[in-house]
């Protein structure tokens, strides 16, 4: 729809959508410290007003360049500036949301309130397409203006809302990132990368069985995307927010679940596709409030959240590199090979976490 509205070719807008994205690798540890100065709310304020400005500026953009009012190089430089308002901004949004909730939820509800954030965001995946579809029968630009209106709904919701205190300097100090955090930030990137490379995977897998048949395949893999969604919803609901593991058994189960789907995903009958993006998505949804748990144990919870995010960026960027070698070399029905390769290199960076906190534990005792 960008495409034939602005004249834009999809290398183009692929562009765009990529430096958004990347500002969020040097503006993510950044935010993670100004919510351990600031607090969460005013870092969650500024987010969303940075969303609402960004996505008003993409609609502005798009909308003189589909009537042409403005050339091809001026229209491209009000996306460029959206973009980059975006990346800069939005990346602090997940972070600090997290953090919040943490803060109110206190010490012992730590997992559910993690749990919260991670569920509303399986629910954006899951009916935000869905609000998409039904804004683009009204017209082409709608679902931007939804994207505008939606952020100044959140501002008049969370306002009201009582905000947390400033971490003392003490607790600030505990802010910078040491070399027994990097086996957490490697799960974080390692998962992203499984997830990724899983997603972009399923249309070459599923081409196999379905001879090319475009609307099939595209069929088949929308309804693979929403059993994702409803597999993480249900690890969020079932699982963690009654909080029935610890972090470190979640994150084991993470690489195991994550592993045996993926495996069973490898194999020919759909059913067993299916059975395998489930698993692996109820795995992913494990995955990763276990390892922000264990990484706020070495680092404050700002910090940690916004070295989490970062982690995550390079996954997807890693991801990004890997498909055309992989297709080049393998052909694109080995994407979900190499993710199953990723998610082994999670498992074992799971075992490096739990013999290191066991020889902790055992040093202690």
């Amino acid at each position: 729809m960008l495409v034939a509205q602005t004249s834009l070719s999809l290398s183009v807008w692929a562009g765009l959508l990529t430096l958004g994205s990347m500002l969020f690798l040097p503006s993510s540890p950044w935010w993670g410290k100004q919510i351990a100065r600031l607090g969460s709310k005013p870092v969650v304020l500024w987010s969303l007003a940075g969303y609402g400005a960004s996505f008003l500026l993409l609609a502005m953009g798009c909308a003189l360049l589909s009537t042409r009012a403005v050339s091809a190089p001026i229209g491209l430089g009000i996306l460029i500036i959206a973009r980059v308002i975006y990346g800069l901004m939005v990346s602090a949004m997940v972070p600090a949301c997290q953090v919040w909730a943490l803060n109110r939820a206190g010490e012992g509800k730590r997992m559910t309130a993690l749990a919260t954030i991670s569920s509303g965001l399986s629910c954006g995946r899951l009916f935000g397409p869905l609000c998409a579809a039904g804004m683009l029968v009204i017209h082409p630009m709608a679902p931007l203006v939804l994207l505008v209106v939606a952020p100044l709904l959140a501002l008049a919701m969370l306002l009201p809302l009582r905000g947390t205190e400033p971490q003392p300097a003490v607790a600030r100090r505990n802010a910078r990132l040491r070399i027994d955090c990097l086996p957490y930030l490697l799960c974080a990137l390692l998962l992203a990368a499984t997830v990724s490379l899983m997603q972009l995977g399923l249309s070459p897998a599923l081409a196999r069985q379905f001879s090319g048949d475009t609307a099939a395949i595209s069929h088949q893999v929308a309804w693979l995307l929403s059993v994702a969604a409803i597999a993480s919803l249900g690890a969020q609901f079932m699982v963690l927010r009654p909080q029935l593991l610890t972090p470190l058994a979640l994150l084991l189960s993470a690489g195991l679940l994550m592993s045996l789907g993926l495996a069973m995903m490898l194999s020919t009958p759909l059913w067993l596709f299916y059975t395998g993006c489930a698993l692996l998505s109820f795995g992913a949804a494990l995955g990763t409030p276990a390892y922000q748990l264990l990484l706020n144990d070495r680092l404050a919870d700002g910090a940690g959240a916004g070295w989490i995010a970062t982690s995550h960026t390079l996954g997807y960027g890693l991801c990004a590199l890997l498909v055309p070698l992989v297709s080049q070399s393998q052909g694109e029905t080995a994407l979900i090979a190499a993710a199953f390769s990723a998610a082994l290199l999670f498992v074992a960076m799971s075992g490096v976490i739990w013999r290191a906190r066991r020889r902790s534990t055992l040093s202690a005792h």
